[in-house]
């Protein structure tokens, strides 16, 4: 039994890797986990400029989930480098996560992590200056990973939205070359609070992610494989337990991400990892075999 998967050809010891955005750039997490056990650490989105973030109220707890309107708040490239970088274990597979306003923007951030980069992750799903998710704008999406891919060799991994249509996007990343799509960001939603007759967040909309999440989530992974049977799928959202990663695998995700989980409980990531050991051992199966399997009529 092997937990093990390769994505263009960066090897991870298990198909476990933390989302970019709730555990920032790991300081908190790996206080509790030990980067040697989970398969990778996605990184916060980082930017040319420092940014701020969100006024507060910025988090917002829903039954069964969090909407959250943190923004990209990082530091910046320059002193993510100058500060963070040296402390990014290379115990699991390292992706950096980079974000802007326009071309340009990605290019240059992805031109300074490559070096310190397994993989990068191109944020398509935060807005640009006009307000609207970049990946909307098919020629901008192209551009941008264009760009990006000038600047390194290292596999490039499109982050989408799951507000907009998913096959649509893939049909993009595709065109582009990318090999790998992150499905994907988490869905615009608001909560307003009776009492007061305003809403919870500063900034009305937030996203949602935790458990309520996850049902879409799933959907839109078969969707993306049913349609782009080559693309690799990173599954994200609501994932608590094991049986969540099983179900993000049979739906066609070969790596399987955590977020809100692991800032309510870190060492829950551990007790995941083994509990899906555990059932693979029960199936007699590598977790590679259960990659995609829904697809082909299910455990026979």
């Amino acid at each position: 039994m092997d937990l093990s998967i390769e994505i263009e050809g960066i090897h991870f010891k298990n198909p476990i890797v933390t989302a970019s955005g709730p555990l920032g750039f790991g300081d908190e997490l790996f206080k509790y986990v030990s980067p040697g056990i989970i398969g990778g650490f996605t990184s916060k989105t980082v930017t040319p400029e420092p940014i701020t973030g969100n006024m507060p109220p910025r988090l917002v707890y829903i039954q069964n989930g969090l909407l959250n309107s943190i923004g990209l708040q990082n530091p910046g490239v320059d002193l993510f480098i100058q500060k963070t970088v040296p402390f990014l274990s290379k115990a699991c597979v390292r992706i950096i996560s980079v974000g802007g306003e326009n071309p340009e923007d990605f290019a240059d951030v992805t031109r300074k992590v490559e070096k310190f980069a397994d993989m990068i992750e191109v944020n398509l799903s935060c807005p640009n200056v006009g307000g609207k998710v970049i990946v909307s704008d098919s020629q901008l999406t192209k551009e941008i990973l264009s760009g990006c891919k000038a600047m390194t060799k290292k596999p490039l991994i499109a982050k989408l939205s799951l507000d907009l249509d998913v096959v649509r996007q893939s049909q993009i990343i595709s065109d582009s070359g990318i090999k790998i799509v992150n499905i994907g960001n988490s869905i615009q939603g608001a909560r307003f609070n009776f009492k007061t007759g305003k809403p919870f967040l500063k900034h009305v909309k937030g996203g949602l992610s935790g458990p309520a999440f996850m049902p879409i989530a799933l959907w839109k992974v078969y969707q993306v494989k049913e349609a782009f049977e080559d693309l690799m799928v990173i599954g994200l959202g609501g994932v608590t337990k094991a049986e969540d990663v099983m179900e993000y695998a049979i739906a066609g995700a070969s790596i399987v991400e955590i977020g809100t989980q692991t800032m309510i409980d870190p060492k829950s990531i551990q007790k995941i990892i083994e509990d899906l050991k555990n059932m693979l051992e029960a199936l007699k199966l590598d977790f590679k075999a259960i990659v995609n399997v829904s697809h082909r009529g299910g455990f026979r």
